[in-house]
């Protein structure tokens, strides 16, 4: 008596039609050794061995043919062949982390990560600076905000426990003295928009703010890369859609209330030139 395919579907996870094709594919024994007691197909220990690697090799992504190959060509060179797959495989990873990356970004921000213009970069350039300015979890300046923010986003303050408490009071050390203050700078703005919404957000009093935020962000700017670029466009485009979507969106609700968020969305939007549903 062997294994029923019964067996071999709920213990390997191969559905029947994956070994009718591995069969078809002569990956299997054409010759079926049936049960006489019901003339099922039964599977012997040397079957299941095979079903296993097989699925193993199809896994890490061998094909049929090269999996026929290796058990029937003994020319089959399988120490280039794994090595080959190896390197596929590392390939791949690095492009799911990258995308990975991407998902955490627009979990965060709620935006689709895109160029200023569509054409002007390729699109592996593209995803290779993505992946070397865009890894806000494996940024060292970012890594404790960002920690932060999933502790934050996990539970609600009320929800907290010591255990938590612990972790972001480690997390607001690590963190450093000048970056909580530059946090605490920001959300100081951000409150005293939020809190003239019985203005027009386009009235001077409220833009008078928004262009001192825009002035404070320029003068603190430690990013090379953006000297010169803080415009009031950039702000807008930039910085206007985290009181709307995503995650830090979910966290300013909190702070500043709905209503609260989309004025200075409308007040940040109308500084850069820009209508707020067109973000």
């Amino acid at each position: 008596m062997g294994y029923s395919v019964k067996w071999v579907v709920e213990n390997l996870g191969i559905t029947r039609d994956m070994l009718r094709y591995y069969e078809k594919e002569n990956l299997l024994p054409i010759d079926k050794t049936r049960n006489p007691s019901n003339k099922y197909r039964d599977y012997s220990e040397n079957d299941i061995e095979r079903i296993w690697g097989i699925k193993l090799l199809i896994g890490i992504g061998f094909s049929a043919k090269e999996i026929f190959a290796l058990m029937n060509d003994p020319e089959y060179d399988f120490d280039t062949a794994i090595a080959a797959k190896v390197e596929e495989l590392e390939k791949k990873h690095d492009e799911n982390v990258i995308y990975l990356e991407f998902a955490k970004s627009i979990k965060m921000l709620g935006r689709v990560p895109t160029t200023s213009k569509i054409g002007s970069v390729r699109f592996d350039e593209f995803l290779q600076y993505a992946h070397e300015n865009w890894n806000f979890y494996d940024d060292p300046k970012l890594t404790p905000f960002m920690k932060l923010s999933d502790t934050l986003m996990q539970r609600s303050p009320q929800e907290w426990g010591p255990d938590d408490v612990e972790r972001i009071y480690r997390l607001i050390l690590d963190s450093g003295v000048e970056e909580m203050v530059h946090t605490y700078t920001l959300h100081g703005y951000y409150q005293v928009i939020a809190d003239m919404r019985d203005l027009e957000f386009s009235s001077d009093t409220v833009q008078r703010v928004v262009r001192l935020l825009h002035e404070y962000l320029v003068r603190h700017n430690s990013e090379s890369e953006l000297d010169g670029k803080i415009t009031p466009q950039f702000l807008s485009k930039y910085t206007a859609p985290a009181f709307l979507d995503g995650d830090v969106a979910k966290q300013h609700r909190q702070t500043y209330g709905e209503d609260g968020c989309i004025f200075i969305a409308r007040a940040l939007t109308y500084y850069g030139g820009y209508n707020i549903e067109n973000l």
